[in-house]
């Protein structure tokens, strides 16, 4: 059964164990999650092509959690559950302290948000933070006790000590058994996360293109029919953009904000240009001006990879999970 008719979090996990800790906002507002927010820009640490775990951290291709520990990661029946995915489910408590958080985040920020919206918000991101952390332990990660100890450990000494830190559980509506439940989903979501988009290859077939964008079908189409009678497209292109002569830069498949120019250009050779497409920005000529079969990507055409490669994978992962949702 599939979840559907959530928004995207407009927050997402946190990286807690690179973050330096300010952690009076530690789940929800430190900072946003780079598949996820849209924001190009996001400094997003980018895991190495052959992942090399925390060396505190197991990876096994055999036994993935023993009866033990699997009864600390699916809770007795008799706990209130908000949904259960695959048969492990999220606490009603642990979702009602997160979107009290989540509201009372977003008024520190002085965001209103309605609370339904929030709660929608919330329930959406922790369905996926089980879903990665579900994963992690199926790709062979296993979190040891000691690894998380150690990794705790680090984080009340990065919040000033024990007795902030306990402030701090007690000012965010966390117990000491909620805060550890939520935190170990948090480090197997992450660890998942950085597997899956380390697997992205930073290098991609590329082209190199220009365009002349005007708003009118009939100039376009003039246009066209001149270039087609040996007009300089170079004149046109600087005569519309005046600023970068309609340079579009390097960009690889699945990159460009319009799908429909992007299937045209990738069909063109270098000197080919594209007939007129029509868009939401008005009316495009496109030129391919270079090709490369193997280029480095940048780093805003890297994230963007990287946030598809999550998002199909979440995707196909609510598709071919059992996500029901309680009736309470």
């Amino acid at each position: 059964m599939q979840v559907v008719g959530f928004p995207r979090p407009a927050f997402f996990w946190i990286i807690i164990n690179q973050m330096k800790i300010t952690i009076q906002q530690l789940f929800f507002i430190i900072v946003s999650f780079l598949v996820l927010t849209g924001c190009a820009t996001t400094q997003t640490p980018l895991a190495p092509k052959n992942l090399t775990p925390d060396p505190g951290i197991s990876i096994s291709t055999e036994t993935i959690v023993g009866p033990e520990e699997l009864a600390t990661l699916v809770p007795t029946p008799s706990v209130p559950m908000i949904v259960t995915i695959n048969d492990e489910g999220i606490w009603l408590s642990d979702f009602e302290d997160e979107v009290q958080r989540y509201v009372e985040a977003a008024t520190k920020l002085e965001k209103e948000i309605d609370e339904n919206q929030a709660k929608e918000i919330v329930l959406e991101t922790m369905i996926e933070t089980l879903l990665l952390a579900q994963g992690a332990r199926a790709t062979g990660f296993i979190l040891d006790q000691d690894t998380y100890t150690r990794k705790f450990e680090n984080l009340v000494i990065e919040s000033g000590g024990e007795n902030q830190f306990q402030q701090w559980l007690l000012e965010n509506h966390y117990s000491p058994e909620s805060f550890e439940r939520l935190y170990k989903l948090q480090i197997e979501a992450v660890w998942m996360r950085d597997y899956l988009i380390g697997q992205v290859p930073s290098r991609a077939e590329q082209i190199r293109a220009r365009q002349i964008l005007v708003s009118s079908k009939s100039l376009a189409d003039d246009i066209y029919n001149q270039l087609q009678n040996g007009a300089d497209f170079t004149y046109y292109a600087w005569g519309y953009d005046q600023l970068a002569g309609g340079e579009l830069g390097w960009f690889p498949r699945d990159y460009l904000v319009l799908p429909q120019i992007e299937e045209v250009v990738f069909n063109l050779q270098p000197g080919e240009y594209s007939q007129v497409i029509e868009s939401t920005y008005g009316y495009h000529i496109v030129e391919v001006m270079e090709r490369e079969l193997d280029r480095e990507l940048t780093q805003d055409a890297l994230l963007k990879k990287q946030r598809l490669t999550l998002m199909d994978w979440l995707v196909d992962q609510k598709a071919n999970s059992s996500v029901i949702l309680s009736q309470n």
